[in-house]
């Protein structure tokens, strides 16, 4: 027994150290300019105290970046980025090895706790039988080479949902009593595991507040699989309340509010919505991860305005299916029901019950999809256990986990660097707004204004009220010696929104921060 979970640790170190064998050739990319690189709190190790007395990105010279994200409480996620400063300083590959680490250490986490859940460490066979073992290997395997992933995995600013979802996984590894196959009750959880569970608990609402769903899941668990008890109650849930509660005071005494939430200007109903809409787009990444987009901005995902709109629709059986499902299935299926429950609720805290600024994020999925993984591995479970069945299972696993691998080794490149990400974004969802108006800033910002030009007219085709694109636009036809293009393009755009600068204010500003009088004379501004 060793000797086989030895080796099936083993492989799935390997096999996700393969799939994400080109995060060692990357930069740093996205949000990682200012957290990392431009973040001087992060820089000595002598700031950590400093960093449990501030919001995420207060010590950020991007301005706009620290108001944005003056709501949120990480300082565990910033420490652990100070640290890896003491080490190498700006070295991307030490940042991406401790990045891949976390997410080494929450497979293995998430392959444990599938044993003990569908029996591979009991000592009675548990619900799944002699495939207890197998299963929760290719569950595990799956997970950590999920293409949906790589963004968590890949940009070091979101080592905030590594953190979390390795808290989280240990917690639960360690307040989940094992399996039983003969309905005997389980041993109830020790005071060693007891504290260690409530501490990994608190370590994960230091770094992302989404952990706070822990309990909630620890409790579905508990009352679908019939293990509450008034014991448990004490030992574990007060405990767990207890951080929670002063997480939350610590918090509120630290945090700001929100500049602006994704919803701004959509009625009630246009928002609520969204939630079916966005949950349909997080099982089809789960299913069908590909192509994957790093801001699902409102040229992506659309503006909703009908329950009858084929997503919408869709989500909304989905969700409805599955949160029937969970009641059917306690008795006869509760691992199954479990996955499920744990997917909901895994994904409450990201489907805009309450509106927030990510309208979706592929890293949202991170924690929820161990939910899908143990669905799929208790109705495995379920099925005959015939030669044919076991043959037929194993082809599917390792299709999919060919294809993931493959799929998960591309998206990770992709994640190079800025570059490389937006041209990316462009080629897949040439419909988005944010990528084409990322990459004419960033061809404008290197010095390349021809390739700026077809990128910012894109936006401008798009999105014609949009000053900022007129503006920017402008300026990279008058970079490109087009002054009659430049002007007439400051001329035709749009007034400006009461309170907002105008396109001519825009493009001024632009060229006054570089420097380039002569050109603004040039222009006429």
């Amino acid at each position: 027994m060793r000797r086989r979970n030895l080796l099936s640790a083993l492989l799935i170190v390997v096999t996700t150290v393969v799939a994400y064998g080109p995060l060692f050739g990357n930069g740093f990319a996205w949000d990682d300019g200012y957290l990392v690189l431009d973040n001087p709190a992060i820089q000595e190790l002598s700031n950590v105290p400093g960093l449990f007395v501030q919001p995420w990105a207060a010590g950020t010279s991007y301005g706009l970046g620290a108001r944005q994200n003056a709501p949120y409480f990480r300082p565990v996620a910033l420490a652990s980025m100070a640290l890896d400063w003491s080490i190498a300083g700006p070295d991307p590959v030490v940042f991406h090895g401790t990045n891949l680490l976390l997410h080494l250490l929450s497979a293995l986490l998430l392959w444990s706790w599938l044993r003990r859940v569908l029996g591979g460490d009991a000592t009675a066979p548990g619900p799944a039988g002699e495939r207890g073992p197998l299963l929760a290997l290719i569950g595990a395997l799956l997970w950590a080479v999920h293409p949906v992933s790589t963004e968590a995995v890949s940009l070091v600013s979101y080592r905030t949902t590594l953190l979390s979802g390795l808290s989280m996984f240990a917690a639960l590894r360690l307040l989940t009593p094992a399996a039983r196959a003969d309905r005997q009750p389980p041993a109830e959880t020790g005071a060693v595991a007891a504290v260690g569970g409530v501490l990994c608990f608190a370590v994960g609402l230091l770094s992302k507040e989404t952990t706070a769903v822990l309990p909630a899941l620890l409790l579905a668990f508990d009352l679908l699989l019939g293990r509450l008890s008034l014991r448990r109650m004490a030992s574990v849930y007060l405990p767990l309340a207890a951080v929670g509660i002063v997480w939350w005071f610590a918090r509120a005494g630290v945090t700001g509010a929100d500049i602006y939430t994704w919803f701004d200007g959509l009625t009630a109903w246009q928002s609520a919505l969204m939630v079916p809409r966005i949950f349909f787009l997080y099982v089809r990444l789960a299913l069908l991860p590909w192509p994957l987009c790093p801001f699902y901005d409102w040229t992506v995902l659309g503006t909703p305005n009908s329950l009858l709109e084929p997503d919408i629709l869709a989500g909304s059986l989905l969700l409805a299916g599955m949160l029937a499902a969970v009641p059917l299935l306690r008795r006869r299926q509760p691992v199954v029901a479990f996955g499920l429950a744990w997917t909901f609720l895994a994904l409450l805290p990201v489907s805009h019950l309450m509106p927030f600024f990510d309208a979706a994020g592929d890293r949202f999925l991170y924690v929820p999809l161990a939910g899908w993984i143990g669905a799929v591995a208790g109705i495995a479970a379920a099925l005959p256990g015939s030669p044919a069945m076991r043959r037929l299972g194993m082809g599917l696993a390792s299709v999919a986990l060919a294809g993931f691998v493959s799929l998960t080794m591309v998206r990770t490149g992709e994640w190079r660097d800025d570059e490389t990400i937006l041209r990316a974004t462009t080629r897949d969802f040439p419909q988005s707004l944010s990528a084409h108006l990322g990459l004419g800033r960033l061809y404008l910002g290197t010095g390349r204004p021809g390739p700026a030009i077809l990128e910012l007219s894109a936006v401008v085709r798009m999105a014609p009220s949009l000053a900022v694109a007129h503006a920017l636009l402008a300026v990279a036809q008058g970079r490109d010696g087009d002054l009659v293009a430049a002007r007439r393009t400051l001329r035709d755009g749009p007034p400006p929104e009461q309170g907002l600068p105008s396109v001519v204010e825009i493009a001024r500003t632009e060229l006054y921060k570089a420097g380039e009088m002569t050109l603004m004379h040039r222009m006429g501004l």
